[in-house]
This record gives C-alpha cells, structure tokens and sequence, in this order.
C-alpha cells in the first residue's frame, strides 16, 4: 500500500477548521476565566465582611475601631494622652484592616482581589505579626497591629514613622473600598443585619448625574494621583469595561451579590422627611454606591463635590464607598474627637 500525503487544498482546509474551533474556543475560555476571578474574588470579599462580623460579635457589635484597641499608643506618632482628639485619627482601613490581619481574622493575600489591574496594589508579604518593628521598642509587646501596613498606593506616613522613602508605606496591600465612618455613618458600622447598608465592594470609580437623575461617569472630574476623568480609572477594568462598572458588593446582612451597575435596583435611595427623622423610600431611585447623595429632597441632582464629606453633609447615612485614609484631609469634632470630615481622597 501507498500512503497518500495531503494536498495543498486539504492542508488549507484543514488550517481552517482549527482556526475556527479555535476562534469559537477562545472567548468560552475568557468567559470561564473572567467568572472565576469574579467568583474567588466575591469569596474574598464576604471572607473580610464575615472577619469583621466576627469582630464585631466580640465587641459590643462595632466593627474594628483601633481608636478603641490601642489605648496605650502603641500606634507611633499618634499622642492621645496630650491630645484625645487624635484617638478617632485610627480609624481609617490602612489600620483597622491591620488590626484584623493582627489577631488572625484573614490573611493579607485575602484583601488584593484576583482581578485586581492596578500593579501598585500587590500582596504585603512582610507583614509583622508579632513585635512588629514600626512599633517604638518598649511598646512591641503590646502592640495591637503592624502600623507599616498600607492599604492604597501613595498612602502618606503621616501619622506614624514607617518604613519606605519619604515616609511612604512600602506598598499597597488591599483592593478594596469600605464605607467612611464620619458623621451618621458611623452607625453603620457594626453589624445591623440591614441588607440595604453596604460596608465592602470592588472600589469605583466617579459619577456625575443629570436633572433627570440618569447615572453616568464624570469626565469632567479629574481625580486620584494621577489627575484622570473616570473613564480613565483602572476600577472599570476589575470586572466591567471602561463604559460600565462592575462588582462584588457586601453588605450588612452578610450577603455578597455582583452587581452591574453602580446604583442597584435592590438598594432603594432614602429621602429624610422634613422636620423628622423619618426616613422615606423612593421606589424610582436608587442608591449610588460611590456618590455621596443628598437626603433633604427628592428633586436634588447629586452633586459630585459632596463626594469631599464636610460638616455640612456628614450627617448624610446613605451608602458610599471610597478608600480614605490621608491625614491631611481630615477634621474632628472639637467636642467629642470623633472624625466628621473627610476631603479629597485617592481613587485609580
């Protein structure tokens, strides 16, 4: 018997046909990657919202506060002793996460999500948990968390002496957004089992928002260290594309869903009733999670500079998510030292 060699025709053919089971191949493989990234990183979120439950179940219902922990300042450069109105300076996520990292709730690897896209955002593989060097040496003993750690690329020293050029934390260690704590806000951080308040998401980016109340991302806004329209922000590209945002959302009864849209139908906007304390759903609005929206009217276009929480809108409870944390930015209530304030803050 002979054997019979392909022909040019039945090699082109051939080529063919696995070019196209390779182009039907390839987006299926796509999908099935993006989905993973989504689902491990929807796991990852509800791992730190069930860490500070779990917190919470141990501390008369709060969520971690290290204003309350670290009554000896092991926290260096923060002096309560002289100043008590510095106590609620702790309370940002570059030290209540590490708080939780401290005393075993999760891991570090757990707070950079699988999707994450920005490269300054990367696991804290130097971690100290015990006697963590950042801590004044006769105070490491007692010290409640690694102050080095960081939560957001650029974060300042500020308050403490760290490790790093220019007192700069030496990396950024965690991809998400949490809810701010001043003013009415506060409230919400603890566990409430409301499922209408969100406390940890995928972060976001900007919005801008028209008289007909219609969502859309600001490009007129440039933000974050790198001075860019929203369109431009690397949350876009966790899950959703530089049209639309995308995300893992947790809230307050435990639940974690992915969501399509920053606003979600299962999240109603509330509206103060006047004269009381009452508080009203509006059934055809919802709840921006990165806009920090006004509750006096039902005619109110948000505003995008009542994103910089002042004394005029802290009193504001509906759900907004930012990373927060610079020093500067921050003011207290001469009274009670209780953080009301925050201003501009970093977004990528």
């Amino acid at each position: 018997m002979t054997r019979r060699a392909f022909t040019a025709i039945e090699m082109v053919f051939s080529i063919l046909i696995i070019l196209i089971l390779i182009a039907f191949i390839l987006p299926s493989l796509g999908r099935t990657h993006r989905g993973y990234r989504y689902i491990k990183d929807g796991t990852q979120i509800r791992s730190i919202q069930q860490g500070m439950v779990t917190w919470a179940g141990n501390c008369q219902d709060n969520y971690p506060l290290p204003s309350l922990i670290d009554t000896l300042d092991t926290i260096p450069g923060i002096d309560t002793a002289s100043d008590p109105k510095l106590r609620d300076t702790k309370n940002i996520p570059r030290w209540f996460l590490s708080l939780m990292l401290y005393n075993g709730n999760f891991g570090p690897e757990l707070l950079v999500s699988p999707a994450e896209v920005n490269p300054a955002i990367g696991v804290n593989s130097d971690y100290e948990f015990t006697n963590p060097t950042a801590v004044a040496a006769d105070k490491r003993t007692k010290a409640i968390l690694d102050p080095s750690f960081a939560a957001y690329p650029n974060e300042p020293g500020g308050d403490s002496p760290i490790p790093g050029a220019n007192a700069v934390a030496p990396g950024a260690g965690c991809s998400y957004a949490f809810l701010p704590i001043p003013g009415a806000r506060r409230q919400m951080w603890q566990s409430t089992f409301d499922g209408t308040q969100v406390v940890v998401a995928n972060r976001g980016p900007w919005y801008t928002q028209d008289s007909k109340h219609n969502w859309s991302l600001n490009t007129t806004d440039r933000r974050g260290a790198n001075n860019i329209h929203a369109t431009e922000s690397n949350t876009l590209l966790i899950h959703g594309s530089r049209t639309a945002w995308e995300g893992n959302v947790a809230r307050n009864d435990g639940s974690v869903q992915f969501e399509i849209r920053p606003d979600p139908e299962s999240i109603p906007l509330l509206f103060v009733e006047p004269g009381s304390d009452q508080r009203r759903e509006v059934r055809s609005r919802y709840d921006n999670l990165f806009a920090n929206e006004a509750e006096d009217s039902e005619k109110s276009v948000y505003s995008s500079a009542a994103d910089d929480i002042t004394e005029a809108t802290n009193s504001r409870r509906n759900n907004y998510l930012r990373c927060f944390g610079d020093r500067a930015t921050r003011r207290f209530d001469d009274k009670t030292g209780q953080l009301i304030a925050l201003g501009n803050f970093w977004y990528d």
